[in-house]
């Protein structure tokens, strides 16, 4: 018999757990100025709330226990760059703080967030939001309501049980290794003016984002639970994504006078779902748009005149 707390789905719970976790981590970024905390701070938030709500399931159907594995990998793999927390307590924070500055291989969605406590207060309310929602197919799996509803949790291996897995896997998969390859670019990077085009981001300008959306189509045991991809999606297509990390990397090619090579790789790559480059490139501006996402708003055009002036107002990107 399931526990109950709060209520029959464990929406109230899920929602306070989250709200104390990243009320610390926030607490804690601001303080040492140190956004590498975030990544972890999610991850293992999402995990814990998966642990948590199949304990108070105490049910451990094959769905539940899968579906569970499949939120906590997810969240291992978010989680990752937890090893710089080793250089925090290690009292190698400064040294590596010090490197980002000379380097700038910090994580730019930050770089107007770091020294602004309502900046990064509202940043964290966002990430508390995308937590609790992206969490919402499992936590609806692993609460009162659906335990105990008859021929809710049936045996695993329907159609939708397989490809909610392959999907998983496929979006884990293309996740990892982009994550994998931009941290080699950047560990041999020596110019301002190289920028990543190889391997996966020779087919996409952001296939980690991809992957992401992709491994959140998991477990749909209530129609609410929808709300984790779609707000997956609405997070990076227009909050903190890839309206953060577009316009400032265009600037940046700018700046280094690359503009024109860059502009070439942005009209040849899409910006989100993998494409053969010698197929995207000839494409119509209206369908590369439509279909593959392509947004005015992500663009920079160095002769636009509000433009010329969003560059003369970020000098520091």
């Amino acid at each position: 018999m399931s526990i109950h707390i709060l209520d029959d789905y464990y929406l109230g719970i899920t929602a306070i757990i989250t709200f104390l976790y990243q009320l610390i981590i926030f607490l804690t970024a601001f303080t040492l100025q140190a956004e590498t905390v975030t990544d972890f701070g999610g991850g293992s938030n999402v995990a814990l709330l998966a642990i948590l709500t199949l304990i108070f399931s105490q049910s451990y159907s094959t769905r539940q226990i899968i579906a569970t594995l499949l939120q906590i990998i997810w969240g291992l793999r978010l989680g990752c760059k937890f090893r710089y927390l080793f250089k925090i307590v290690a009292g190698k924070f400064r040294d590596h703080m010090n490197l980002v500055n000379k380097t700038g291989h910090g994580d730019s969605r930050f770089d107007e967030f770091r020294q602004h406590f309502s900046k990064l207060l509202t940043f964290f309310i966002l990430q508390m939001i995308w937590i609790w929602t992206i969490s919402l197919s499992l936590t609806f799996l692993n609460s009162p309501k659906i335990n105990n509803s008859v021929g809710i949790l049936d045996q695993f291996g329907s159609a939708t049980d397989v490809l909610g897995v392959i999907l998983f896997v496929v979006g884990l998969l293309i996740e990892s290794v982009a994550d994998v390859q931009k941290l080699i670019f950047r560990t041999r990077r020596t110019s301002p003016k190289e920028f990543m085009r190889t391997g996966l981001w020779a087919w996409s300008r952001h296939p980690n984002y991809f992957g992401e959306i992709t491994s959140n189509h998991r477990d749909k045991t209530a129609m609410v639970s929808i709300l984790s991809p779609i707000f997956t999606i609405l997070i990076l297509l227009f909050l903190s994504g890839m309206p953060l990390n577009e316009r400032p990397a265009h600037i940046k090619q700018y700046k280094a006078g690359n503009w024109s090579e860059y502009s070439r790789y942005l009209s040849r790559t899409s910006c989100l779902i993998p494409f053969p480059p010698s197929l995207y490139e000839p494409l119509p501006q209206f369908i590369k748009s439509s279909l593959f996402l392509e947004f005015p708003i992500y663009r920079y055009d160095p002769n636009s005149d509000s433009d010329r002036n969003y560059l003369e107002g970020n000098n520091n990107v």
